[in-house]
């Protein structure tokens, strides 16, 4: 559109000054208007400022209107005097691409008579789509069943991110200017080697974005170990239909979790005091009653039976339940796709939907269900996939 039609639409009368005379018995000078910014022809890429000056004799200055394209503008009312300066705030995603028209109109009275003055500029929005600059993967060497922390460096405006990495979806969320963060995991049975990453984003003005990485993926060092169950209890781990029941149950779980972080940030509290490390995370075990698996937790033993057990962050009660082989199990929603998971406990102290504290107990150690002996069978979740949960206590994880 040239540029006679769009401030043609605003009203401004063309082959003529841009100052009106209208006078009754005498003649009154017109207000002088002066805009500062935008330049004519200006091109904005970011939110911006219509700035003008408005000068008239004093006590003559009775009125001023603002349009920009077809529609007025609204600002804060002031006291008019013989001089006003003013700032109007340009939204670049309200006004969108394109070509633009201001028309600022200022008029002066005095008795009856009257004079008036206006002043153009036509300026335009460009933008950009917004572009992935860097992501940032951290630590450097992934294992199998590790926690990852992905910062995306965006340019532009960005209106969401998500992530997908071992078929598990994940979300990144703002941190600071530019930059977004998710968490992920690095499943346990990865594949060593190169495995891909794909993130998706999308702007503003609902543009989607999507682009493919590589993780690299190293061998966990996971020791073997030889349980000897009794029948019954072995035969529990046979039932099929009772381990994949409970296991769906649980994953169903953790897939639905609270967008914000509940945790303060910093390291996780250990679930128990004292005692120690009986089965560590990733280790393989084979079973005297047949059958095999890796372990997805870290028991803590050496403690008796009834020893509180207490969340280890800040989070929400979603499951307080009875299982046939996790036995008395508590699970706590920390926000944003982190889960832990308190197994085998005697007693629960809490209720499903209840908020807990770090370091409020949640129950006692304990037995139940299939347990060779008193212990905490402690887990993490993080996009649904079990990691190690000594990282957490180790390093603690934030989007701060």
């Amino acid at each position: 559109m040239s540029r006679r039609s769009v401030l043609s639409r605003l009203g401004v009368t063309f082959g003529l000054s841009c100052f009106l005379f209208a006078a009754c018995q005498h003649e009154i000078p017109p207000p002088e208007i002066t805009l500062v910014t935008p330049l004519e022809g200006e091109v904005l890429t970011r939110d911006g400022e219509l700035t003008f000056t408005v000068l008239a004799p004093e006590g003559m200055l009775h009125e001023i209107t603002v349009r920009v394209d077809e529609y007025p503008v609204r600002f804060p009312a002031v006291e008019l005097k013989r001089f006003g300066r003013f700032r109007i705030p340009l939204a670049v995603l309200e006004l969108g691409e394109g070509e633009h028209g201001i028309l600022v109109n200022a008029v002066a009275t005095e008795d009856d008579a009257r004079s008036a003055a206006s002043a153009g500029r036509l300026f335009t929005v460009e933008l950009p789509p917004a572009t992935l600059e860097n992501l940032v993967i951290s630590p450097e060497m992934i294992h199998q069943g590790q926690p990852v922390i992905l910062d995306a460096y965006f340019e532009g405006t960005v209106a969401s991110a998500e992530g997908e990495m071992f078929d598990r979806s994940f979300n990144f969320y703002p941190v600071e200017s530019g930059c977004w963060r998710a968490f992920a995991a690095c499943r346990l049975f990865a594949v060593p080697g190169a495995n891909g990453l794909t993130v998706t984003y999308t702007d503003a003005y609902e543009r989607r974005e999507v682009e493919e990485f590589v993780l690299t993926v190293h061998e966990g060092d996971f020791a073997s170990y030889h349980i000897v169950l009794s029948p019954s209890v072995g035969g529990k781990l046979l039932e099929t239909e009772t381990t994949e029941r409970e296991s769906a149950m649980v994953k169903d779980a953790v897939k639905k979790y609270s967008p914000e972080q509940l945790w303060e940030s910093g390291p996780f509290r250990r679930p128990v005091e004292g005692g120690n490390i009986t089965s560590p995370f990733g280790e393989k075990r084979t079973f005297s009653t047949g059958g095999g698996e890796s372990h997805i937790g870290t028991d803590f033993g050496g403690l008796p039976e009834g020893t509180p057990v207490y969340a280890a962050a800040r989070g929400r009660v979603v499951f307080a339940h009875e299982f046939v082989i996790r036995g008395n199990f508590v699970c706590l929603d920390h926000g944003r796709g982190l889960f832990t998971l308190y197994n085998h406990l005697s007693e629960i102290a809490v209720s499903e939907g209840e908020m807990v504290e770090a370091g409020q107990r949640i129950g006692n150690l304990g037995q139940t269900g299939v347990a060779t002996g008193p212990h905490l069978h402690f887990e993490a979740r993080l996009a649904t996939w079990a990691v190690d949960p000594m990282t957490l206590l180790a390093e603690g994880l934030s989007f701060e």
